[in-house]
């Protein structure tokens, strides 16, 4: 029985349906839940309710089944810190200390030892912004790579500490290395300020070593015309096209550029997803040339010979403003490793006690450990 049934001997002509459940009311919800539950465990109360156990968990624990934690890189620069925001709101009794930690003892410190540049004009205290997200500095800035590096990889470590193996892409590497080292909250912590003190170096040498340049609008409305994402960026996304059908177009275009501003494939994601990564212009002139063979959006090509339907594929530029993977950052590496971390080797193999697999091949990340997260910073 409906409960608008149920009111219509009282009120017959009023219809009063339940609530729809909304991500913003299940968020508050939860964030009630988790708040109610961290009291009355400072408290010391027994027999608290608690949440089912998760069945992949159990599952687990007893060898049925094996857990992944994949860590990602760049690309999601723009919403990273709604991502953080959300669990930051609903998990707050358990992550805000760990947040604050971070902020008042590595990134913030970080940030304002480089005040002499301008990446840092609104400092790094996250913790802050999340306490209050109208204080937030505006999206470009949080975009930026010395600014996202660092962020997005507290936004996996937080995500980590949820849900508490272990592989990494990218930047993801150290997310996944600093997890795997850990054996309690407190190690938990001490690998977090390694990894947000070494991302934070490696957004701040990567932007040092390649700055930003300004493109002129017609270029950048080209780009938003075409459909490839916005603003031209150093990294340009493939999909679709292996790299013996992209190669040829690679090689065309550097025909015309100088040596300096040479573009690579670095990076391959799959068969045929693939990252292109060089100066703006020059992926940009890339980009034209590639729509020439392209089949049109949407096109209808059944009724065209299989051996000459043109090919059906996709580019788009990457919100990053840094050629990661690139050897356009070789020199920074060595900034980094001389410089900011004074040749100290974070991490020993001995250290992981959870699989960190290399994306590439399979194999462990257990040799020369600090030059395979530096991987994703050059080739």
């Amino acid at each position: 029985m409906s409960s608008s049934t149920l009111l219509r001997p009282i009120c017959p002509e009023i219809s009063i349906p339940w609530p729809r459940p909304t991500i913003q009311r299940s968020g508050k919800l939860l964030a009630s839940y988790f708040h109610a539950f961290s009291v009355l465990s400072e408290q010391n109360v027994s027999n608290i309710p608690a949440a089912p156990q998760s069945a992949l968990f159990a599952a687990a624990v007893d060898g049925s089944a094996s857990i992944y934690a994949l860590f990602g890189g760049q690309g999601t620069n723009e919403v990273y810190l709604d991502e953080l925001q959300s669990l930051y709101d609903i998990y707050r009794p358990f992550v805000a200390s760990f947040i604050s930690t971070i902020s008042e003892e590595i990134l913030i410190p970080l940030a304002e030892e480089k005040q002499i540049t301008s990446f840092y004009t609104h400092g790094l205290d996250v913790s802050s912004w999340l306490a209050d997200p109208t204080s937030r500095p505006s999206v470009p800035y949080l975009a930026s790579v010395p600014v996202s590096l660092p962020l997005i990889e507290l936004t996996q470590l937080v995500q980590y500490l949820i849900v508490c193996k272990v592989t990494g892409h990218s930047q993801g590497i150290v997310s996944a290395v600093a997890a795997s080292a850990s054996t309690s909250f407190e190690s938990f912590t001490e690998n977090a300020k390694k990894a947000l003190r070494w991302l934070f170096f490696c957004g701040f040498r990567g932007q040092e070593a390649f700055p930003v340049v300004s493109l002129e609008p017609s270029r950048i409305q080209d780009s938003i015309d075409g459909g490839e994402g916005g603003t031209p960026s150093p990294m340009l996304s493939s999909t679709g096209l292996t790299l013996k059908e992209l190669q040829p177009h690679l090689s065309q275009t550097n025909k015309h550029l100088a040596e300096n501003s040479q573009i690579h494939v670095t990076l391959h994601n799959g068969p045929r997803a693939l990252v292109i990564t060089g100066p703006s212009r020059a992926l940009h002139g890339l980009v034209v040339n590639l729509r020439k063979v392209r089949a049109p959006n949407g096109a209808d090509q059944s009724k065209i010979a299989f051996s000459q339907r043109k090919p059906v594929f996709s580019v788009r530029f990457l919100m990053v403003s840094v050629p990661f993977h690139s050897v356009y950052l070789s020199k920074a590496t060595d900034k980094l490793l001389a410089e900011d971390l004074k040749g100290e080797e974070l991490w020993k193999p001995e250290e992981l006690r959870i699989p960190v697999f290399n994306t590439e091949d399979g194999t462990f990340y257990v040799f020369i450990l600090l030059c395979s997260l530096i991987l994703f910073f050059r080739c």
